[in-house]
């Protein structure tokens, strides 16, 4: 763990958003209300996938050093906020159209919309598309620092 860098630390945390997200996500799609059953097709595979890469990134990085570990470890950083974008592109086409319905009915339809599930439902897709989309810029910031430091 000494040989961790902050650009290790910021991986870390943007994994720990992009699992936050997907427990978010599993909660809308399992729970009551609009989105209830409405997967969002390879959204899981996405996190998972820059979950994977962020982790294997920060472990291959304090396991081992040199040329190819540093080129492993730019793609593997570099890929993880391309799948996170990938997952909140597909989660936001996914979820606009109902977004839009709920909140943006005329009065007449939104008494028979809003209900508390619905806006439940609502609330943890915004909930969803802001980790996901924090978890993909807090990736790309790490990806601009050395996951390990100078002396170690």
């Amino acid at each position: 763990m000494k040989k961790l860098s902050v650009g290790a630390w910021i991986c870390c945390i943007a994994a720990l958003l992009a699992i936050l997200g997907f427990i978010a996500y599993t909660s809308n799609v399992s729970g009551e209300g609009y989105y209830q059953g409405a997967a969002v097709k390879n959204f899981g595979l996405a996190v998972w996938g820059a979950v994977i890469c962020l982790v294997l990134s920060v472990c291959l990085s304090a396991a081992a050093k040199g040329k190819v570990i540093d080129v492993v470890t730019g793609i593997l950083r570099i890929a993880a906020p391309a799948l996170l974008a990938f997952a909140l592109m597909g989660l936001v086409a996914g979820r606009v159209d109902g977004l839009g319905y709920i909140f943006f009915s005329n009065a007449d339809v939104a008494k028979e919309v809003q209900t508390p599930a619905n806006m439940g439902s609502a609330s943890t897709a915004i909930w969803n598309m802001g980790f996901i989309g924090a978890s993909m810029l807090v990736s790309i910031v790490a990806a601009f620092f050395t996951l390990r430091k100078k002396d170690a």
